[in-house]
């Protein structure tokens, strides 16, 4: 996706510039990380799901499959830990940007109205879970035992099909399932959900539509802006 801010430019109120250009140059930047990202994992899939769907037998086959799924985890990981912390990072620089073209709006007096930005999605807190808890703060101090337990334990994986399908390695899901356990009074309690059902659903089915909207948020409060004070 590229950002339509790229063809945008800041705002001068009283000698100030609104929004800082870096954020216009690193919003873009990180758009196209996060794409080359996903280009890698797929990739990396790709000679592993060929040999899958061009296995001449069912044992071929499952062969393929139990190459591929054990082969793969290392790049799973540094795709999906390299994808959530981009991510947070581009999620911030949104929020940045939306926060300076309201001091843009209040510091020049217009108050105009323009659009909220989008509510953070369940999936969107926990990416950036995995990434604080599970690759900044590695192992956390800060998280609950239980689910700082979790986020230290990236295997198992899993990999699921049904009968009428070839098994497809781009699904290959990180941290299924939930930790369960007692805490110090015998209370039943459970891990925060970590489950990420593959590179390419986290991208084009949550964290894409996600910035999108937010870019679209943003580019139209700065244009109603730039309108107003030409």
């Amino acid at each position: 996706m590229a950002s339509r801010l790229t063809n945008l430019s800041h705002i001068t109120v009283s000698g100030k510039v609104f929004p800082p250009p870096q954020l216009f140059q690193n919003i873009p930047m990180l758009h196209r990380i996060l794409e080359q990202v996903l280009e890698d994992w797929l990739r990396a899939v790709e000679p592993y799901q060929r040999q899958i769907e061009n296995a001449s037998s069912d044992s071929a086959r499952l062969s393929a499959v139990t190459s591929g799924f054990a082969e793969l985890q290392p790049s799973l990981l540094k795709s999906l830990f390299s994808y959530a912390f981009f991510f947070v990072a581009a999620d911030n620089a949104y929020t940045s940007f939306y926060s300076e073209l309201n001091r843009a709006n209040n510091f020049s007096g217009l108050r105009l109205k323009h659009c909220k930005p989008p509510r953070e999605t369940s999936f969107v807190r926990k990416v950036r879970m995995i990434r604080n808890i599970a690759i900044a703060h590695f192992p956390s101090k800060e998280a609950d035992a239980i689910d700082a337990f979790a986020a230290m334990s990236w295997q198992p994986m899993a990999l699921s099909w049904s009968n009428e399908s070839h098994p497809d390695l781009e699904q290959l899901t990180f941290a299924p399932g939930r930790f369960r356990g007692t805490d110090a009074f015998g209370k039943s309690i459970q891990s925060q959900d970590f489950e990420v059902p593959g590179v390419k659903t986290m991208h084009y089915g949550h964290c894409l539509p996600y910035l999108d909207h937010y870019d679209e948020v943003c580019s139209s409060y700065l244009e109603t802006l730039q309108a107003a004070m030409s």
